[in-house]
């Protein structure tokens, strides 16, 4: 056995599925691996896309790649200080995530602003920049964004005005969906994503706001009759690199990782709209009857979207509000 073979063979058994490229040759070897902390498991589309770019990434770089997956790394909560401080290269975050500390990672996560991916594309592009200077100012360098399928309303009921949930066990995981209670009138029930499916079986919820991905992930069939396809509001995941790492990086290193980053995110986006349309069907297939909202369902709604974007504009400020006010000049 050769020596650089069983160097490949070496990386490929550490338990983080180190990436090491064979075009790269020795140097490889030579150079210190990068640290590439993933967000999700390899069932998901985003982590498919991120092995991509990972690889991608170390044949530009001439360097391996240490990728983990599902958080085992670093806790999501994590990732951007390692990111500013070095000790990650690579990171991947839900970007609302960090919205309670950083109000501009939030503006993907407003609710009834966007009705699609269209929509969603309108406000990236309005709100890139700013949210890119945010992260640098903090020592990390966005790279891409890749969003999932659109928040839909499964219940076990039809709902067709929002007072329809009144009364009812609704799921709440976020800042948003406690509102949503509120305002409904239903009772908020937390249940934790890991403990979504068994609570289902059980029948602990009667409503819930997730992605049609996640209703076929939970198996939302097992309690839920209804999928009102609101495309509540369509939050990203964003792939960043240390900025302490990205400047030891030679000028052609870095022009061409950041056009393999806008291949990621093309194709990232491709794979969520093939992603929410093969759920869809899945969905029907399992006798979930999917349905658009209402007119008046939709018009509550959207006054409800305009009263949290002015709340959020507040807390994030001018740069927010620019972005904000952006997305709705590109939208029309």
């Amino acid at each position: 056995m050769s020596d650089c073979l069983a160097r490949r063979q070496a990386l490929a058994s550490l338990g983080w599925g180190a990436l090491a490229l064979s075009a790269a040759g020795p140097v490889l070897a030579q150079a210190p691996a990068l640290r590439f902390s993933g967000a999700y498991g390899d069932a998901v589309f985003h982590t498919q896309n991120l092995r991509q770019f990972a690889r991608r990434a170390s044949e530009l770089l001439a360097r391996p790649i240490e990728l983990s997956v599902n958080a085992q790394l670093k806790p999501m909560a994590e990732v951007l200080p390692a990111l500013a401080s070095g000790e990650l290269a690579f990171g991947e975050v839900l970007m609302s995530s960090y919205g309670s500390k950083y109000p501009l990672l939030a503006m993907d996560s407003l609710p009834f602003i966007v009705r699609g991916f269209e929509d969603a594309s309108h406000m990236w592009e309005s709100s890139r920049q700013v949210i890119s200077d945010d992260l640098l100012s903090r020592g990390v360098r966005l790279l891409y964004a890749v969003p999932w399928p659109g928040q839909g309303l499964y219940s076990r009921t039809p709902v067709t005005l929002l007072s329809d949930l009144k009364g009812l066990r609704f799921r709440v995981y976020n800042d948003t969906t406690k509102r949503l209670a509120e305002l409904s009138g239903a009772v908020p029930t937390t249940i934790a994503a890991q403990d979504l499916s068994k609570a289902l079986e059980a029948g602990q919820v009667d409503a819930m706001m997730t992605s049609s991905t996640t209703g076929v992930d939970s198996q939302a069939w097992k309690a839920m009759k209804y999928f009102v396809d609101l495309r509540a509001w369509i939050p990203k995941n964003m792939v960043c690199v240390s900025e302490k790492v990205w400047q030891g990086f030679s000028p052609s290193q870095q022009k061409e990782l950041l056009q393999a980053a806008h291949q990621a995110e093309l194709q990232g986006w491709q794979m969520a709209r093939d992603a929410d349309e093969a759920a869809k069907k899945l969905l029907t297939e399992q006798k979930i009857r999917v349905m658009l909202p209402t007119a008046e369902l939709r018009r509550t709604l959207d006054q409800l979207g305009e009263r949290f974007g002015r709340e959020w504009a507040q807390k994030a400020g001018i740069p927010g509000t620019q972005a904000l006010l952006g997305y709705y000049g590109r939208r029309g």
